[in-house]
């Protein structure tokens, strides 16, 4: 059985003890709650979720990785409308998935935190599951569905008749599944954004992951997690992602978030040789001037070149032989030619090595459109 079937059986099993006894009565749910009702009662409904949920999963405790998404949910707290109490918590699952109940409890998997590169990917799932539970999306969700309130959802469910088993099915895709309108997926990547960019990450995270698990789910079915269902929208909220970045003069830098184009200096085969992403593109002999140099060019690669620079933006100007040619990321001047020490590679060496890793770190992430 997929990863993604047993997770949704399992879920749905603890949806079905959610409801409890069959023949328990409906609870009274008020229409004009006050703000601080529906929060406390929000609060018991996740509460009661999250009883069941660890009873039926494997909680992790790993002071490290704990210590990692707690971190992350300390900084973007305050960035939140509301100030939830947002536990998170860590499930021995393999499936990769990330979800929150109401009143702020959010679950993230083992499989979750194996396929993020970066803690900048990790901080756009927990933002964007942040905003969920900051905005009462499950709750309102669960009303479009069933035309009342989670509250009443959950006392529905402990009812008789086909109307409890549609409600439970409702609860599983809305709480577990991660089953939202595309306007309450979209709002959660805007506002996660938000979140990330006033918190100081870079929240190209948010657009790497989504881009990352759509070439997952292509290539491999069982890939279904809740934050990001398997809907055809899924291209629009990458598009609209995108658009919001663009729209809000945020620079979009993969590289970070996806842990590419990294620059190091170092002696491989008697030769000193700069790397990029553990490829040596450029040589020459291990000496005083060579170590300024590949070191400066090195700097200058890790501020400058992306993943969405353009092809012809790396380049050699001038006559290859010439003192005065040199290497170029858009209109910055890299390194020269006259410079270059006795012994070491010629610039065009350096601009095909890096076009090559360049390359390949595009193919390694196909779902974006570099060139937009």
């Amino acid at each position: 059985m997929r990863l993604a079937k047993r997770f949704a059986a399992s879920a749905a099993l603890i949806i079905m003890q959610i409801a409890g006894p069959a023949n328990a009565a409906p609870a009274s749910i008020s229409s004009d709650m006050t703000p601080s009702d529906a929060t406390s009662q929000e609060i018991k409904l996740g509460d009661r979720v999250a009883a069941e949920i660890e009873k039926n999963w494997t909680i992790l405790v790993n002071p490290v990785h704990q210590a990692k998404v707690e971190t992350i949910v300390n900084r973007l707290s305050p960035q939140m409308e509301r100030r939830l109490n947002y536990n998170v918590h860590i499930v021995d699952h393999k499936m990769v998935n990330a979800f929150s109940l109401s009143g702020g409890g959010i679950y993230v998997t083992t499989g979750m935190l194996d396929f993020v590169r970066t803690d900048l990917e990790l901080a756009g799932v927990l933002a964007h599951e942040m905003v969920h539970a900051d905005k009462k999306h499950v709750i309102i969700q669960s009303a479009r569905n069933n035309k009342m309130t989670l509250l009443a959802i959950a006392a529905a469910i402990a009812s008789r008749g086909n109307g409890a088993a549609m409600v439970a099915a409702s609860v599983l895709q809305v709480a577990v599944m991660g089953a939202y309108s595309i306007d309450l997926e979209k709002e959660a990547d805007s506002l996660g954004i938000n979140a990330l960019s006033r918190a100081g990450y870079n929240p190209v995270g948010m657009l790497t992951i989504q881009e990352r698990l759509k070439e997952e789910r292509m290539k491999r079915p069982e890939i279904n997690p809740g934050i990001y269902q398997t809907h055809p929208e899924v291209e629009e909220r990458i598009d609209a992602a995108e658009k919001y970045m663009e729209d809000h003069d945020i620079p979009i830098r993969r590289k970070f978030a996806l842990g590419n184009l990294r620059t190091d200096v170092s002696v491989i085969s008697g030769d000193l040789t700069l790397t990029l992403d553990g490829v040596g593109v450029w040589r020459g002999h291990d000496d005083e001037n060579t170590r300024t140099l590949f070191g400066r060019v090195a700097s200058d690669l890790w501020k400058y070149l992306e993943m969405e620079t353009l092809p012809f933006d790396i380049r050699v100007d001038g006559d290859p032989g010439s003192p005065s040619a040199a290497f170029f990321i858009e209109t910055k001047k890299i390194a020269t030619a006259r410079e270059r020490p006795d012994g070491t590679e010629p610039l065009s060496v350096l601009r095909e090595g890096i076009q090559k890793v360049l390359t390949e770190a595009r193919r390694n992430h196909p779902m974006a459109d570099y060139y937009k």
